[in-house]
């Protein structure tokens, strides 16, 4: 793949990574970094990626995983805690919605991003996480459940 093909493609699925960042990190500077960083290790990365059709869900793993480090890294320093993540969360027309989902141990919110932000198939976040389709599938529905239970709502999603 050229620079030039990286970019093309880079450029096709950046909101995607940017969403997932965000929804992740919860500050427009952290997301920023998490993703530059990503980038750059893709690049650098790119001879590790075998099937050139996978090329983002291989990217959405790389930029999920410089997240986690940079939530490890916030973590040691503690900082950023989650009220301030919540208070930089963009103005929606269900902050509920996006409050409860930060409230959710990060393995559900993950998958309730990739799935009902990002439009991922389970198929697709299967790849991404690097977990069976099964395994996708029951942790989708305990985070639907979860997400339920924090919005106070029997039914929905």
């Amino acid at each position: 793949m050229t620079n030039r093909e990286f970019q093309e493609r880079v450029r096709f699925c950046r909101q995607r990574l940017y969403g997932m960042a965000y929804m992740l990190l919860g500050t427009q500077a952290d997301c920023e970094d998490a993703v530059q960083e990503a980038l750059m290790k893709a690049w650098r990365k790119l001879a590790s990626l075998r099937e050139e059709q996978y090329f983002e869900t291989w990217l959405m793993r790389i930029v999920i995983n410089e997240c986690r480090s940079l939530q490890r890294s916030h973590a040691r320093r503690r900082e950023t805690p989650l009220e301030l993540c919540v208070a930089a969360l963009p103005a929606s027309p269900e902050p509920e919605l996006y409050m409860a989902l930060k409230s959710l141990p990060g393995k559900y919110s993950v998958l309730l991003t990739l799935k009902y932000i990002n439009g991922y198939t389970i198929s697709e976040m299967a790849k991404i996480l690097r977990l069976p389709q099964g395994t996708v599938a029951s942790r989708l529905n305990r985070a639907k459940m979860l997400l339920r239970k924090e919005l106070g709502e029997e039914e929905g999603l």
